[in-house]
Order: C-alpha cells, then structure tokens, then sequence
C-alpha cells in the first residue's frame, strides 16, 4: 500500500508573554510583507563622543526592532580573546561527565543558578521537552570576586553557585559577565535614542538591573521535524537578549508569515533580540520575537545569550508618546512578572514547590 502523506502544518505554536499562542502559515496571496533575514547595525558610532553619530546608529537599532525585534550588533566592544575562552571554558564544563555536573544542579539553588541537564525544561509542547544543557550565573552580590552592581537587602541578592576545582570556568565566565554587562549599559542608552528619548531615559529603572548569563550547549538533533528541538518556539521575559554564538547555526526567527527565518553566526556580532518588558513599554512599536534553537547540524552548539532587565521593584509602563484610548495604567511589575514566567517555566523546583504550598495555605489559587 502507498504511504499516507503528512499534511504540512497550518499553523505554529509557541508560547509568548507566558501564554501559549499560535500564527497561521500564509503562503502565496496571503503572505504579507515581512522581512526575510535579520538586518546588522554597524555599532561602531555607539561609542563616538558625537551625539549625532550616536543617533545615527540609534535609527538603524530602531528601524529593526520595529521591522523585526532582532538584529547582529556588529563591531561590539566586548574583546574576541575574552569571548573565545569563555566559549573554551563552558565547552570544557559541559564536556564533563554527567554526575559532576549535577554537582551544581539548578535545584540546589534557592535562586536557579547553576546547571540543567538536557530535557529538564519543555518550552514546546509537542516536543520532548528542549534539546539543551545549561549553566545559569547572574550578579552576585555576596561574592567580592565578581564585583557585581547589586542593591544590598532585596530580594534579588542572589549567590551564584560554581563547580568544585574548576576556577577557570568561574573566572571566564566572571571576565564575560563584567565586558557584556558593560555594553548592555551602553546599548541601553541607544534603545532610548531610538525612541526619541533623552540617553539617560531608562537609567534610573536600571540602577540595579536583573541580569543573567546562561551558557548553552545544544546537541545534534537527529531529524527535522521530529520529537527534538533544541528550545521550544518562545519570547524572552526581559528587556533585551544579547546572544554570542558559536560558528553552528541553529537560532530561527519566527515572521509574520509564520515561517522560520534562520540567524547564522556573523564574526564580530551579538544577536541582539528585544525581550517583553520593552514591548510592553513601546505598546507592541518595538516586537518581542518568537524565536526557537534547531540544531540539524550533526554538530554539537554552544552559545551564550545574556538577559537584561530592569530593577526588581521597576514598573514597566508604556511610554506616553505610544499610549492608546483603554491602554491599562498599572503597567508590569518587573519582579512578579519575572517570577511568573520562571515559576512557570521550572514548576519542580524546590524553591517553586515551596512557594506553591505557601500560596495554597493562605488560600491563594496558583496555577499547576
């Protein structure tokens, strides 16, 4: 008997703003305008003296986070050498055997640092769960090494933990937090220029910003289409992602059109995506893209995306030059939205189940 044909799907799933979603497949006559590829910003003018060079670059940044919510950053600041042994130093982390790394498992941590084993989190449904390992460090500020700008007695003053006698993980990773750190400052300044803001606009919500590194490895997928994916289709909860990738391309861009658009790695860039907190604070004008990692390569991924995100006690509030009739004026507490979305995402954590059971004991309904 002939085989049946598979139907192509019609639609994509993913999940955005911490809800599940979908986008219809338009082909042909219903395929709107949208873009084919992720545009590269020149960012050399970031770091002129002149505010007109400044502002040159800032237009371009905002052209494509209207257009598309990603784009390279190109000619960054951050030193080649610093990136390329930190890529050598996780590679060596994850190349450990297994019970080694689960000396740091996340679940040892009050605060989600540290490491997860493949298949631990399921961003897609219909997958077995994301194809990836993880390391997650943030600021630390009990930890004098890091130097970490972190507000002392809140709620945020997480410890970071680190393997047993592998130092140079912790000081390559240390050495790579501070330079990305210092461009995300920067870049900062230019999101405002973008929006026909003064520079120093957003720096008082960003005094003591949330911010994490998670280093990634993604194994070969074996076939397209299947139960793998190396991270299900999703949006980042946080202000922008700075993501530096190794020379394996996996990383898709979802358009209006519902097809993936592939972001190869480009020497000398970051892949810079805007997160939900600066969509919420331009009224949807800058998009928080769907993106997802395929890895069909045959060859193992790393790559290292680094989140920034305003103060904990920061309220995200659109802006008025795009405020609309009915828009809701209580905006978006940062550190309960952050909260929702990573309890949601890591429901078996002790520090989740812990707060589940305090909810319910009080009589509060959380979701399962």
């Amino acid at each position: 008997m002939p085989h049946a044909q598979t139907e192509e799907p019609k639609v994509v799933h993913y999940h955005a703003g911490g809800q599940p979603g979908s986008r219809p497949i338009l082909t042909g006559k219903d395929a709107k305008p949208t873009f084919t590829e992720i545009p590269i910003v020149d960012m050399t003018g970031m770091f002129s003296p002149s505010l007109d060079e400044r502002k040159r670059v800032a237009k371009e940044v905002g052209k494509a986070c209207r257009d598309v919510g990603f784009f390279y950053a190109l000619r960054h600041d951050v030193p080649e050498e610093v990136i390329q042994k930190t890529f050598h130093s996780i590679s060596d982390f994850f190349s450990q055997p297994h019970h080694v790394k689960m000396e740091t498992h996340i679940n040892k941590s009050d605060h989600f640092r540290g490491y997860e084993p493949t298949l631990e989190t399921k961003l897609d449904p219909t997958s077995r769960g994301d194809l990836k390992e993880s390391y997650t460090m943030g600021e630390d500020g009990t930890d004098p090494e890091q130097q970490a700008n972190t507000k002392p007695g809140v709620s945020y003053l997480k410890k970071n933990q680190w393997p047993a006698n592998n130092l140079e993980f912790r000081k390559a990773m240390y050495s790579y937090y501070g330079r990305v750190y210092a461009f995300s400052k920067k870049l900062l300044h230019i999101f405002a220029l973008a929006l026909d803001l003064p520079e120093e606009y957003f720096d008082e919500m960003c005094t003591f910003p949330m911010t994490a590194i998670r280093a990634l490895h993604y194994p070969p997928q074996e076939v397209a289409g299947g139960q793998d994916v190396g991270i299900g289709a999703h949006t980042d909860y946080c202000w922008f992602t700075l993501v530096c990738q190794d020379e394996v391309p996996a990383l898709q861009v979802l358009n209006d059109n519902g097809v993936w658009i592939d972001a190869p790695p480009t020497p000398r860039t970051f892949v810079v995506n805007i997160g939900d907190f600066l969509m919420q604070a331009t009224n949807g004008a800058f998009q928080s893209t769907v993106h997802r990692v395929v890895n069909l390569t045959g060859q193992r991924r790393l790559s290292m995306p680094f989140f920034f995100s305003p103060n904990e006690d920061a309220v995200i509030r659109v802006l008025p030059e795009y405020k609309k009739e009915g828009d809701d004026e209580n905006g978006i507490a940062v550190g309960q939205y952050f909260r929702n979305r990573l309890f949601a995402a890591r429901y078996k954590h002790p520090t989740v189940i812990k707060w589940r059971e305090d909810m319910e004991a009080k009589g509060i309904p959380v979701p399962h």
